[in-house]
């Protein structure tokens, strides 16, 4: 008896031991984030299967377009922790891929978006933003676009809704339109390393959007554009942005998407990169450079790395948009050199601001930035815009120069319509050819003494941008040194 008591007792020791240990330990893994799945399929008749194999989540099912060129999913959460990866089966038919997110929580993507089976363009629609952490990556055969729209259109002006029910099979051809039904659209924030193959786009569409990583299009074309208010982008070509239509757009949304500063203290983003912060005041912080950024629909920050540059023997650089009601070039370089020839940047609008593409009210590129488009061997510098209705601030350098073998110089334009201050001037000299063009056109200049000068508050930038158009005389001396170049200045 003594000795079945001795047993008992072990063994209930035993069991009170291990059972402390399994609930210990239940709990752990309950609380674990890594383990809680990052993707799940909303249950909406879409028919998207999730498919896990470790930290691989296969995407396949869906719905097809009725030519089977489009192929659309439907999740209710999508993100990733690093080093997990989210695999969207495709087949050589499938021509786009749209997938859409429909719980109300924004989309903390720190891991790698990929595309096997097919060369599909990836379209990623997620109306309560967006965050691409510093370990966020993509492996796509095409064009990427991540947007926090509420509607994408097609050709027969038939629309992919982000809630409610789809008519997949009548949604064909190429995706050419993003309404934006909300008076403040999502965020969309990457801190990570973006990138696609040569001669393809990836664009970044959102109602904030501040990228601080790098994006990398060799010989393709990069646009990062945000939308202020409920508007309509159309786009006319792949990779071109046609025009920003203002017009009355009613989308029932079950949530209303979340500024800047509860989007980076949300749940999920606290733990991830993005070289973003919010201050004790509440105020949106470029953590590198102490930049504020401000917390209203239509902001577009270039920081960190854009990339289309192409050296490869023949080609051309690429194209790279950076538009938005209040745009910002900070601590950043910006890169459209080619080795034939260079591409087109365009900061805040487009050349007189007359082209398609919408016009900033307010354009700032800071000391620390700069921006290319030069001819590396052979041809023609490119062309690069810094363009606002408003004001203009530019004083970083920008490049548009003419091959080392031949070719001349490129073209340059730095404008605000009411106001600028321009405290660098632009290098668009040719070694072997004619020089190139910086224009200057706002409504009126004041020209004087040395290099002009900045009352530009560095770590606030967009509260202290002046009502004045001043260009020092020493910038066009600079200009003009060396000869065979040509400034324009023409006001009204």
């Amino acid at each position: 008896m003594r000795s079945w008591r001795l047993n008992f007792r072990l063994f209930f020791v035993n069991f009170s031991l291990a059972t402390n240990i399994f609930c210990s330990l239940g709990l752990l893994l309950a609380a674990s984030p890594t383990l809680a799945q990052p993707i799940t399929r909303a249950n909406d008749g879409t028919g998207t299967i999730i498919e896990r194999q470790g930290n691989r989540f296969n995407i396949k099912g869906g719905s097809l377009s009725r030519d089977g060129a489009n192929l659309f999913h439907s999740f209710e959460k999508f993100g990733l922790s690093q080093g997990e990866i989210a695999n969207f089966l495709s087949n050589p038919q499938i021509q786009n891929i749209l997938g859409r997110v429909v719980g109300g929580d924004a989309s903390i993507i720190n891991g790698l978006i990929q595309v096997t089976g097919g060369n599909s363009n990836l379209y990623l629609m997620n109306p309560a933003g967006i965050v691409f952490g510093a370990n966020a990556s993509l492996n796509v055969p095409a064009d990427f676009l991540a947007t926090t729209a509420t509607q994408i259109g097609f050709n027969n002006n038939r629309w992919f809704n982000a809630f409610g029910s789809n008519q997949y099979r009548e949604l064909v051809g190429n995706p050419n339109q993003f309404a934006f039904g909300v008076a403040q659209a999502g965020a969309i924030i990457n801190a990570g390393e973006l990138g696609v193959t040569e001669g393809h786009d990836l664009t970044l569409l959102g109602g904030s959007v501040i990228n601080t990583g790098t994006i990398n299009a060799p010989g393709g074309t990069i646009t990062i554009a945000a939308v202020p208010g409920s508007n309509l982008v159309r786009i006319s070509q792949a990779g071109s942005l046609l025009s920003l239509e203002i017009q009355p757009l009613d989308t029932q949304t079950p949530f209303t998407p979340q500024d800047l500063p509860r989007l980076l203290t949300g749940s999920g983003v606290t733990n991830v990169q993005t070289g973003v912060n919010v201050t004790s005041n509440s105020e949106v912080q470029l953590t590198d450079s102490g930049v504020i950024i401000p917390n209203q629909a239509g902001v577009a920050i270039a920081s960190g790395t854009l990339n289309t540059s192409n050296s490869l023997p023949g080609k051309v650089g690429g194209n790279v948009n950076v538009l938005g009601e209040t745009v910002g070039v900070i601590d950043a370089t910006i890169n459209a050199s080619g080795s034939n020839g260079g591409g087109t940047v365009r900061v805040g609008g487009g050349y007189n601001g007359q082209d398609t593409v919408p016009n900033a009210d307010v354009t700032y590129v800071s000391a620390d930035s700069e921006i290319n488009a030069d001819a590396l061997t052979q041809g023609d510098g490119g062309k690069v815009i810094v363009w606002a209705d408003q004001s203009t601030d530019s004083h970083g350098q920008i490049n548009a120069r003419g091959g080392s073998i031949y070719g001349k110089g490129g073209f340059v334009e730095t404008s605000g319509l009411e106001s600028f201050n321009i405290t660098t001037a632009p290098d668009v000299s040719a070694i072997s050819g004619r020089g190139g063009e910086w224009l200057i056109d706002p409504f009126d200049i004041e020209i004087v003494a040395g290099s002009g000068n900045s009352n530009i508050n560095p770590t606030n930038p967009f509260s202290s941008i002046g009502n004045s158009s001043q260009l020092g005389v020493d910038l066009l001396r600079n200009a003009l040194r060396g000869g065979n170049k040509t400034v324009t200045v023409q006001t009204g």
